[in-house]
């Protein structure tokens, strides 16, 4: 079909939409590309070598992905007198958190290791057991006895140092401290009135800063599991020297151990995996910015102007499997403000707030004339720098991208509606945009889309290495399983339904629970593998990303109702 048409339009458009693509893989692997082409033999050769370059990132993630889901754990544990209690919980708890976590929290394997600290002049004031299995484990902390202290604080700064001089292995890509105690660390800054034999801090010299910088370095994510309000002080300076925020999982009740160790390990590996996914190719640096969740003073931003454009969605799914490139829309003037700082950090870009306060026209009706819209709106940002990776091509794959899920869901939906009777919740996609921002002689680049409203849930229901989110999670949630089914399914049937050519996944968005006509889920920010591995990057893992997905899926009644039963890879 394109060669009958080698000399129209949608022939040129044809080579410029690949030449985008290749342009994009040949930067971020640091390579020279050239300018655009329109000879089919140079067109041919780029693509055998892109397909090279993206074949072998995606192997290394993938390795880097298995590394991730072996973790190693340590619990790092206060063993001062008031403390057995606990002691006791981690021993009898340690059974449940394995099963949690490699039953379905994304492990493959796991050990786990025990510190046990005092206070600097107690006997005994460490008891470490390297990493081990479960049945030493617990024989170990079955020997242990809550003993000592004398002042308030105990050496917190010694159990850490200890922890941090365990054999940590390589082999393992997610290393968790998970740290439990009832009283802060010695000197005046971690405490408030306490009665402390170390005013100064650490007799041996040791500083929060170099600790937990050290933990950084080490790639060690820190857990703290919250007794009393004591070490509130404590874990707020912690969280400046790790550099983010430090999450306390409550422990006041021995009985929470279990579930919140188990939480924070899955957090781990997937806080992991989705590092993994960003690995090698070209170094670039992180944009500076100033996370703020507070919505701004919208009168004290000035309106800026732009032009903003979005994309046709495709005549069919054999189109998209052709690579027809989609039609694009006339680009349109919008007016718009945004935020200074951005609310929300991803992977690959950051959020922030924004308003459309563009024109448009009513041309019959009693409404008839110009408008001017006041929609709440989120507008994206990569989160890295470059000449390369803040131009329009980069903007313009992602809507695209997004567009073809899109229609894959309204496709979904209408092949559902055929096959299912009764009510059940609707999926579909986000419109997105690609924005470009005037301001002066600076140019600025943004995607984005309407604002999800205040009575939605946001919830990620999948990944793109396989993560699919449990019934457990779901129902903390508050989303029912025929929510998370339906999303499951419609990635199968993606898989289907092109033939095993692509599948969309990283599936996440906003939940409406209500009346059967009005629930639903507005997704955006999908990922979509695929058997060309040059599309839909960075995200796509290719056939590779697809085995992933099987891995977890099991087929509900969405799929049964769809034919989806045994159409696996």
């Amino acid at each position: 079909e394109r060669k009958t048409e080698s000399s129209s339009a949608k022939e040129l458009r044809f080579f410029r939409e690949k030449d985008k693509r290749m342009k994009c893989i040949y930067e971020d692997e640091g390579l020279e590309f050239g300018d655009d082409t329109s000879d089919e033999a140079t067109l041919v050769s780029r693509f055998e070598v892109a397909t090279k370059l993206c074949k072998a990132r995606i192997s290394e993630v993938f390795r880097n992905i298995r590394r991730a889901r072996n973790v190693q754990l340590c619990f790092l544990v206060d063993v001062t007198g008031s403390m057995q209690s606990f002691i006791n919980g981690v021993r009898d708890s340690i059974d449940e958190i394995l099963k949690k976590v490699t039953d379905d929290g994304g492990a493959q394997m796991m050990v786990v290791a025990f510190v046990a600290y005092r206070d600097h002049e107690d006997t005994n004031q460490f008891e470490v057991l390297p990493f081990t299995g479960v049945s030493e484990f617990k024989e170990f902390s079955r020997r242990l006895s809550a003993s000592g202290g004398d002042d308030g604080p105990e050496d917190v700064f010694g159990g850490l140092d200890a922890a941090l001089n365990l054999d940590w292995s390589d082999n393992c890509g997610t290393k968790v401290v998970f740290h439990i105690c009832d009283a802060p660390c010695h000197g005046t800054e971690f405490h408030s009135g306490m009665r402390d034999n170390y005013l100064s801090g650490d007799p041996k010299g040791r500083t929060c800063k170099g600790l937990f910088s050290k933990l950084r370095e080490m790639g060690i994510q820190y857990h703290f599991g919250k007794i009393t309000s004591l070490t509130d002080i404590m874990i707020k300076k912690f969280s400046e020297a790790y550099g983010e925020p430090i999450t306390d999982f409550d422990l006041k009740n021995v009985d929470k151990i279990t579930d919140s160790v188990s939480t924070a390990v899955r957090s781990a590996i997937e806080a992991s995996v989705s590092a993994s996914k960003k690995a090698g190719g070209k170094v670039r640096k992180v944009r500076d910015f100033t996370l703020d969740s507070v919505e701004p003073n919208w009168a004290a931003l000035p309106e800026i102007k732009g032009k903003c454009m979005s994309y046709e969605f495709p005549k069919s799914i054999e189109a998209i499997k052709l690579d027809v490139p989609l039609e694009r829309s006339k680009a349109k003037d919008a007016t718009m403000k945004v935020a200074k700082n951005p609310f929300a950090k991803g992977a690959e870009r950051i959020a922030f707030y924004g308003k459309d306060l563009s024109t448009y026209w009513v041309k019959v009706g009693p409404k008839a004339g110009e408008h001017k819209k006041h929609e709440d709106i989120v507008l994206k940002e990569n989160l890295h720098l470059g000449k390369d990776i803040n131009s329009a091509k980069r903007y313009e794959l992602s809507n695209q991208m997004q567009t073809i899920a899109a229609f894959l869901a309204q496709k979904f939906m209408d092949d559902l509606k055929k096959k299912r009777a009764g009510e059940y919740p609707k999926i579909k996609f986000l419109k997105i945009k690609t924005l470009l921002l005037a301001d002066g002689f600076s140019k600025r680049f943004m995607s984005f889309e309407r604002r999800f409203s205040a009575d939605t849930k946001f919830v990620r229901f999948t990944n793109n290495a396989g993560y699919h989110i449990m019934e457990e999670k779901a129902l903390g949630l508050g989303v029912s399983m025929e929510f998370v089914q339906l999303i499951f399914a419609f990635s199968h049937y993606t898989y289907k339904a092109s033939g095993r050519f692509l599948m969309v996944v990283d599936l996440e968005g906003a939940v409406r629970i209500g009346s059967a006509d009005r629930a639903g889920i507005l997704l955006t920010d999908p990922a979509i593998h695929c058997q060309d591995r040059t599309r839909y990057r960075p995200m796509n893992f290719g056939p590779d990303g697809m085995k992933e997905f099987f891995l977890n899926h099991k087929c509900n009644d969405f799929c049964k109702d769809l034919g989806l039963e045994g159409f696996v890879c």
